[in-house]
Formats: C-alpha cells, sequence, structure tokens
C-alpha cells in the first residue's frame, strides 16, 4: 500500500460499533478502514472479538451501535448475500458447499452459464476452467466435491468467491487447513488481486503469514481493537503482548540425559508404495522428548500416522513399542492397546462427538476403566472430567455442556484430555493447533511440554513451520517419502527447515525479517 494510501477513500469503514448479546459486550468502539490494494490481518484470541467483526462486515451479523460505510456511504446489510451484491465476499472457516455437485458446479453456483436460456455442461466446464486459470490454480472442475481433501475445499471456495470479482474479500483463517506450498499459492493468488486494487481482511492464527503478507495487522481483545501496527515496525512478541498481555514463552532445549534413554517407540525400514510413500524410514522417540515430523503435503508425515493408528496395514517394516516387538497394526484398537494415543488433525470429523457433552467425549476412549461388572461408574466419569478439565484449562459452562458448543481452541484440549485420559506410552499428534487462537496454541505447547516431563514420548506431525521448530527438541525433515535432514540445536531454523523439506535454497534472514518466501 502506498504512502498516500490514508487520503485514498476507503472501500469499507466502521465508526465505533458495538455489539452485545444480552449482558455480554462483544465489540466496543470499533473504528476501521480498509484501503484499495490494502491487505489487514484481524488477529486475537478466541473470544476477542474478531469474527464478530468480520461477520458485520460480511452482512451475517448487525451491529447495534455505531456506523458501517461503503466508500464513505452508510450502508445496512441485511445478509451476506446483500453484502455480496456490494462487492463484499466472506469465505467463512466451516467450507459451504454442496457436496454432491461438482467443482465446477460450486464455482458458478447461483450464476450457471445459459445461452437462450439453455445450459450445457460443456459450457459450465470451461467457464469454471476460465475462474480456475484465471488464478493460476490447477484444479479438476469435473471432479464431485465430495471427493476433494480439505485443502482442495478451501482452494475451490476460494475461487467461487474471487470469481464473483468482488471489491473485498473477507477470510476467516484461509490457510488452517493448506500446507505451506498451497499456503503459498493462496497468497500468491491475493497478491495479484491487490495489485488489482481489491481490498482484504483476513482473521489469520499464524503469525509468520501475518507478516509475510499483511500491510497492517489489527489486534483485538475483549471486543476492543487495541492495536493497529505495521509488520515492518513491529514483531511476534510485540503482537502477542497486545493479545494476550504477556510475550510468548520460550522452551529450555532438551536435558541431555534424554537421549540415552531407551526409546518408547522405533520404527525401522518403514516402506510403502502409492503416489505418496515412504521409502526406508527409521525413527525413534524417547520418554521425555517431542519429536517433530515436517514436510510438505505428499511427502510421507501422513502416513506414518495413519501405520502408527492402524490404517496403513500395507506398510513394511518393523514397529515396536514400549520395547515391544508388533507387527503393523489393522485396527486402531490394537495400538490404543500397544500404548499409542492418537490426536487426529480433523477434530469435528475423526476426533469429537460434537452433539456429546464435555463429559462424554472426556470418557469415551476409557468407559472400560469406568465400568464394574459393564455399567458405567458415573462417579467415576464425573471425577475423571473435572480433573481432566481443570488440567487442561477447558473454559465451559459445565462438564455436559456439548462440546460443539466451545471455541476451537478448547475443543481441542478436550480432545487433547480425552487421548491422556488413558494415560497413554506415547502421545502421536497430528495439526495440533490447527484452527485454534495464539493463547489456546501457547497453552497446547506447554501442555506437551509439561507432558513430555512426566516421562511420555510424544511424535508431533504438523505442517506449521512455527510450530515445528519452536516445540520439537528434535526436528525431523521429510521429503519424498524419506527423512532428509535431523535439526537440533542451533541447526533448528525455519530456513533449515524450508530447505529441506523444498530442496530450495531459502533465504534464511528473509524469514526472519518476515519477507514472502513462497
Amino acid at each position: 500500500m502506498s504512502p498516500s494510501a490514508n487520503v485514498v477513500t476507503p472501500l469499507i469503514e466502521t465508526v465505533g460499533i458495538g455489539k452485545s448479546y444480552g449482558q455480554h459486550r462483544v465489540l466496543q468502539n470499533v473504528t476501521f478502514r480498509l484501503h484499495p490494494g490494502e491487505a489487514v490481518a484481524v488477529i486475537g484470541e478466541n473470544g476477542a472479538g474478531k469474527s464478530t467483526f468480520v461477520k458485520i462486515l460480511a452482512g451475517a451479523i448487525r451491529q447495534d451501535s455505531g456506523e458501517l460505510r461503503l466508500g464513505r456511504t452508510p450502508v445496512s446489510f441485511h445478509s451476506p448475500r446483500d453484502a455480496l451484491r456490494h462487492g463484499i465476499a466472506f469465505i467463512p472457516q466451516e467450507l459451504a458447499y454442496v457436496p454432491q455437485l461438482s467443482v465446477a458446479e460450486n464455482i458458478l453456483l447461483g450464476r450457471w452459464p445459459q445461452r437462450a436460456g439453455m445450459l450445457t455442461p460443456g459450457m459450465l466446464v470451461r467457464r469454471a476452467q476460465e475462474e480456475v486459470a484465471r488464478f493460476g490454480l490447477t484444479i479438476d472442475v469435473v471432479r464431485p466435491m465430495s471427493s476433494l481433501k480439505l485443502a482442495d475445499l478451501q482452494l475451490v471456495e476460494i475461487v467461487k468467491a474471487l470469481a464473483r470479482r468482488a471489491k473485498i474479500i473477507l477470510l476467516d483463517e484461509p490457510t488452517a487447513s493448506l500446507t505451506e506450498a498451497e499456503s503459498g499459492l493462496l497468497i500468491g493468488v491475493l497478491r495479484r488481486l491487490l495489485q488489482e486494487g481489491v481490498g482484504i481482511v483476513y482473521i489469520s492464527h499464524h503469525m509468520d503469514e501475518v507478516f509475510r503478507f499483511s500491510d497492517r495487522v489489527d489486534v483485538f481483545r475483549n471486543g476492543e481493537l487495541v492495536a493497529s501496527e505495521r509488520p515492518s515496525e513491529t514483531n511476534h512478541n510485540a503482537l502477542i503482548t497486545h493479545m494476550l498481555g504477556q510475550a510468548e514463552e520460550q522452551f529450555d532445549p532438551l536435558p541431555p540425559q534424554i537421549v540415552t534413554r531407551p526409546p518408547i517407540l522405533e520404527l525401522t525400514g518403514w516402506s510403502t508404495e502409492g503416489v505418496s510413500s515412504l521409502r526406508d524410514v527409521s525413527l525413534v522417540v524417547r520418554p521425555g522428548e517431542i519429536v517433530g515430523l515436517f514436510g510438505i503435503r505428499g511427502s510421507g508425515t501422513d502416513l506414518i500416522a495413519e501405520g502408527l493408528v492402524g490404517r496403513r496395514a500395507d506398510i513394511s517394516g518393523r514397529l515396536a513399542v514400549g520395547g515391544c516387538i508388533f507387527g503393523m497394526f489393522k485396527r486402531p484398537i490394537e495400538a490404543r492397546r500397544a500404548g499409542i494415543a492418537y490426536v487426529p488433525a480433523e477434530r469435528k470429523k475423526d476426533g469429537l462427538i460434537l452433539g456429546l457433552s464435555i463429559r462424554n467425549n472426556l470418557s469415551l476412549l476409557v468407559l472400560h476403566m469406568l465400568a464394574r461388572s459393564g455399567v458405567i461408574d458415573l462417579t467415576d466419569e464425573r471425577e475423571l472430567a473435572e480433573a481432566l478439565i481443570a488440567r487442561f484449562n477447558v473454559r465451559c459452562l459445565s462438564q455436559m455442556q456439548p462440546v460443539q458448543q466451545l471455541s476451537g481452541g478448547n475443543q481441542q484440549k478436550v480432545l487433547l484430555a480425552s487421548r491422556l485420559a488413558a494415560e497413554p506410552q506415547l502421545l502421536l499428534l497430528n495439526e495440533p493447533s490447527r484452527g485454534v487462537d495464539v493463547g489456546a496454541r501457547l497453552e497446547i505447547h506447554k501442555f506437551l511440554r509439561t507432558i513430555a516431563a512426566q516421562d511420555r514420548a510424544i511424535l508431533l506431525i504438523t505442517s506449521d513451520i512455527e510450530e515445528a521448530v519452536v516445540v520439537s527438541d528434535r526436528l525431523l525433515i521429510f521429503r519424498d517419502g524419506r527423512i532428509v535432514d535431523e535439526l537440533i540445536g542451533a541447526r533448528k531454523t525455519q530456513g533449515q527447515a524450508l530447505r529441506g523439506a523444498t530442496g530450495a535454497s531459502i533465504d534464511e534472514q528473509a524469514i526472519n525479517d518476515g519477507a514472502n518466501f513462497s
């Protein structure tokens, strides 16, 4: 954005807007401006008011006080469709698509091309391919949406919104489910839109992404806009202090005696064929340490998780847990019996039963431990839930509250607590902080350090490079199904991790300065 942007008529602005639900004030006196060609990151803890604010801009919620202006003209949106007619497109974190329809039909939903009142499949496909090509993406527009992975669904939804030629794009955690490479691709698309004068507001929990992409960072805390900073004039710790009132905690290095202890987990010569494969992978995880696995999509890290939890019986090699040698697990229950607890990447699909209470979710995997003569001891279940809620600082109304009513961060705490209820030997985590705010992220990282200090082994699979570097004691870098590097000590940096994962030459100083390396 040019220095003269402040005198340019803003695309959209708010003046003193507020919002309450009953006696609870969620937004208070927020004044904000977005100019043409400007990207503004909105950050803050869950409950800070950022999602409510963006939904007001999108027409999904109406403010109680203050004024919303479009190009200096006061406006009042009655729905997201109303906002869309005024050139504002909103891409929520919870994607909205029709799974039975094709990619092309979803991209052009509600505006299918017609000629003389007729629509042909060829016309639909050609128009969708034009939209996809416009943003430099490669997507098979004929495939049904139900066949796509989460990251591909996210990209399709973004194309659908951008295809409407909106002048203002609002995004809620747009890269939460994307790999580093996919995030770089998306950011490249958004940069081209900025050059065309589009304004972008996006909620993000990824600090490195905020520094790479945004022109301005607006920080919300307790419903107020407490800081507005340019990335070049601030740093990570300053923003975290604005959000939380405290700086980010730094973890001590791994104690030297850990490396001499017998491993809890030992993989030897793991191999499998396929589009995504493993090639003679061997690794160990010892009690008291956190071993991270980092690689781009298709590098093989997901196959390690699937093999360890009984979802990939086609993997060959040797597996030992707690000194006991096993054949490859064929079912998840075999992994649990061996002392492995798994925190999956998609908590709402694979990890939690959203309609059940917090208590039921916490006890679900240990009901056999709470049963007497086949009957669940409700007192023991209640006491277990009470202890886990306190231990993991789950913020809730009661342990009988449905887990679907919790914030993303608190849902993730419930998921983590439920896996630790059985006191496993090994904790396997796949993207443990995906879709959670910075405060919950820091808490989860502290929990992992505490869990490791109790002589448990932790294997952390993450595509979040900042998390991989900060949390891991040892970081194993995957590329093309192999471990290509092991990073410890001073070598354990974001630049070194990316260099190994991509095989590219990465400018370390550019990363530290927040430059775009995609």
